[in-house]
């Protein structure tokens, strides 16, 4: 079998895909004027059947684990879609994805259902205020709601991901708060480091 490796012979058994760049919050380290098409751009992004011969051909070059990304994949209308093609047609053995939570108390049973085999979860803080303040959205009850089903539903491999932004939510509150909230959900948690690129915070 031939594999997927870079010119150092590294071989990638698991790739990330991104299958949109929209997004619907407003995270002032990623979009802080949130999503905004370029009229003149008439690209277009990959169908389901596109995605399913990609998947297809990277399952034979060895890779066994694809993350869907975005922007927000599950904006995608065609979303759970994707995952069911990806999960019974292309050979790749593990199907997760990295999601801002925006509705996830109302998908939570397609989740399960889809087959998904893990959810990366990005949750800045725990205090309504600043994710609020930092999304440019109040939808932290929701999204902790959303956890609460999937761990009703016996999912197991849930993941929340925070970037660690100075002042805003790096007190001592706030990693007590986490630490709470980790022992209490048996939860699998990072901070992430926010890498500067000029247009956000």
């Amino acid at each position: 079998m031939q594999h997927l490796q870079d010119t150092f012979g590294r071989k990638f058994p698991y790739i990330r895909l991104s299958i949109t760049d929209v997004c619907n919050f407003k995270c002032g380290y990623c979009l802080p004027n949130g999503y905004q098409k370029d009229k003149s751009d008439n690209r277009t992004f990959l169908a389901a059947e596109e995605i399913e011969r990609l998947a297809k051909g990277l399952s034979e070059l060895g890779v066994c684990k694809i993350r869907l990304t975005g922007g927000e994949p599950t904006v995608r209308k065609d979303f759970f879609d994707i995952v069911k093609i990806i999960k019974s047609n292309s050979g790749i053995k593990k199907t997760v994805i990295t999601t801002n939570g925006y509705r996830l108390d109302q998908i939570a049973n397609q989740i399960v259902d889809s087959g998904l085999d893990g959810i990366n979860i990005s949750i800045d803080s725990l205090n309504r205020e600043t994710f609020k303040k930092i999304t440019g959205h109040d939808r932290l009850p929701e999204i902790l709601k959303g956890i609460e089903k999937l761990q009703q539903f016996n999912f197991k491999n849930i993941k929340i991901n925070a970037v660690l932004l100075k002042g805003i939510n790096d007190s001592e509150k706030d990693f007590n708060e986490w630490s709470n909230f980790i022992k209490n959900n048996e939860i699998d948690f990072r901070y992430i480091e926010l890498m500067q690129t000029g247009d956000g915070l």
